[in-house]
């Protein structure tokens, strides 16, 4: 999909997911705000990274939902699978 296309099927979403920092037991969450935010365990969601980039995570488990004290809109922290990091190639010294 040429990237025009995918920045319109974006901006027709009604709901948006980011990573956030888990403050309380460290690594990472994922954050979806939007009018139906905590109905979402158990899906596959875009996951999209402050680069810009896309990435589909499995979400295994709503933690938290409720509304953004900044703006009112509804919002839900979820668990998600963990992936295996790429192997990065390894050089002799």
């Amino acid at each position: 999909m040429p990237k025009s296309e995918a920045m319109k099927s974006e901006s027709k979403r009604m709901h948006k997911a980011t990573y956030a920092r888990d403050k309380r037991k460290g690594g990472y969450l994922i954050r979806i705000s939007g009018p139906h935010a905590g109905s979402f365990a158990g899906q596959d969601v875009p996951v999209t990274t402050m680069a810009g980039e896309e990435h589909d995570e499995k979400l295994t488990g709503l933690i938290w939902a409720g509304v953004d004290s900044k703006n009112g809109e509804p919002v839900a922290l979820y668990r998600f699978e963990s992936k295996p990091r790429e192997k990065v190639e390894e050089f002799e010294f």
